[in-house]
């Protein structure tokens, strides 16, 4: 087990640790490595060994655990936010956990796929077990929350729609919901994309051998790894099914049917999703009223449903795009603490 500490202000540290996972190493049939290298934010409290509330903070897509960790020139770190956040007493003492389930495709999505391996099993059935042990946290799913933004946003939610009393604070901040605005619009850009070898397989192979990768094939990138979480197939010689034809661009029913059955907004008609969400301890949404991949609309859809369904939840919305709205942060960690503590 690798593990090492960086020093931060405060007397904080920032520990880095490796978790070999057997649930991935048996359900990853794309190849991806089973060992997971996570990071940890411990304020001084915790270093003292003061048990504390633990937040998992799950990365957006082209993210990762280990990169939130890093600098950033014109807008504040997470260690410093946090380091900030907790010298100022807007939040308590607590242990942040960033999970990195980072892939070749470009991110997670934090649910389980027969492809590229059960992302949500291992959060919650190995790193939620490894924190609790081997960390100074206070147990159980009363003093665990999650949260994060965009990709990590969806993943926050669905652990609180996937597992029973897993969490009992989520915050989703511009999170992937309502599909047929986030996704079917964009099924066109797999058509374009892929034109020239007419196969994921071939096309990922040459992207690996550019210097640099231009906008539009990230977003084409972002589009296949979807694929590999929403319609795995591993029979599939790329590992998934794609939901539209490259020739012609006509999606494919069955398999759209098969994405959406991920999207929150279906999901949330469920009544074992609605009793889930109704025991959290505090639920928080929000989204940007100017959002370039138009989640606001799903943002607010959703917020109609958890109203129909007498889901108690915070919702709001504020004056910004999609990108760099890390600050929000600032607005869903003191709810999801003050329901932990």
């Amino acid at each position: 087990m690798t593990t090492w500490d960086i020093p931060h202000c405060n007397a904080a540290v920032i520990r880095h640790f490796t978790v070999q996972s057997e649930i991935l190493r048996s359900s990853d049939k794309a190849g991806f490595d089973h060992a997971r290298p996570h990071v940890a934010y411990l304020p001084k409290e915790a270093i003292a060994g003061q048990k504390l509330p633990t937040v998992y903070l799950l990365a957006s897509w082209t993210s990762a655990g280990r990169s939130m960790f890093q600098w950033e020139a014109f807008r504040e770190d997470l260690p410093t936010r946090l380091a900030r956040l907790i010298a100022t007493k807007v939040i308590p003492p607590c242990v942040v956990v960033c999970p990195d389930l980072y892939i070749d495709y470009g991110g997670s999505q934090y649910i389980n796929s027969d492809y590229v391996g059960h992302h949500g099993d291992h959060i919650v059935k190995e790193l939620i077990p490894y924190v609790e042990n081997k960390l100074p946290v206070l147990s159980g799913a009363r003093h665990r929350g999650v949260l994060g933004r965009s990709s990590g946003g969806f993943g926050a939610l669905r652990l609180a729609m996937d597992y029973d009393d897993a969490f009992a604070a989520v915050a989703c901040h511009a999170g992937d919901m309502g599909f047929e605005w986030v996704y079917r619009r964009s099924l066109i850009d797999i058509c374009t994309g892929l034109a020239k070898f007419q196969d994921p397989v071939m096309w990922m192979n040459e992207l690996r051998k550019q210097k640099k990768m231009s906008g539009f094939d990230t977003h084409v990138l972002m589009m296949i790894g979807m694929c590999a979480f929403y319609s795995p197939n591993p029979d599939s010689p790329s590992g998934f099914d794609l939901p539209v034809t490259l020739r012609n661009g006509e999606v494919i029913d069955s398999v759209w049917q098969r994405w959406k059955s991920h999207d929150p907004l279906e999901l949330v008609d469920k009544p074992l999703v609605q009793e889930r969400l109704g025991r959290l301890k505090s639920l928080f949404i929000d989204c940007g009223n100017r959002d370039q991949y138009f989640l606001q609309f799903g943002s607010r859809q959703m917020d109609a449903k958890l109203k129909k369904y007498g889901i108690k939840h915070d919702y709001f919305e504020f004056d910004d795009n999609h990108s760099g709205t890390a600050y929000r942060y600032d607005e869903s960690l003191p709810r999801l603490l003050n329901a932990l503590t």
